[in-house]
């Protein structure tokens, strides 16, 4: 994919990567709000989740936020305007970690 490809994907507020980042974003912080209480980092994650579920506007933000750490994996990286859910999902759920970090 063209350098500029994977700039439109990530800049543009009409990018099909973006609204399927801010989804994976909002599905990963409901689960992060129903798993068990003895996960490693709960209480950071729990924070994170609550944020984003308690704003309309959080989990486009969020995209927003982190669609290029997003883009640092190579599947997404090589199709961006057709990357399947599946994979933006794992993409997100992969950096939940450094998110709940940062």
């Amino acid at each position: 994919m063209a350098y500029t490809d994977i700039y439109t994907a990530a800049t543009s507020e009409e990018s099909v990567l973006r609204q399927q980042i801010a989804v994976a974003m909002f599905k990963a912080a409901v689960d992060i709000i129903n798993e068990d209480e003895g996960t490693e980092n709960h209480y950071n994650r729990l924070a994170w989740a609550r944020k984003v579920t308690n704003s309309n506007s959080a989990p486009v933000d969020e995209a927003e936020k982190w669609i290029w750490k997003v883009l640092e994996n190579s599947t997404i990286q090589a199709a961006p305007t057709t990357s399947s859910d599946n994979d933006v999902t794992f993409a997100v759920n992969s950096i939940i970690s450094y998110i709940v970090q940062q």
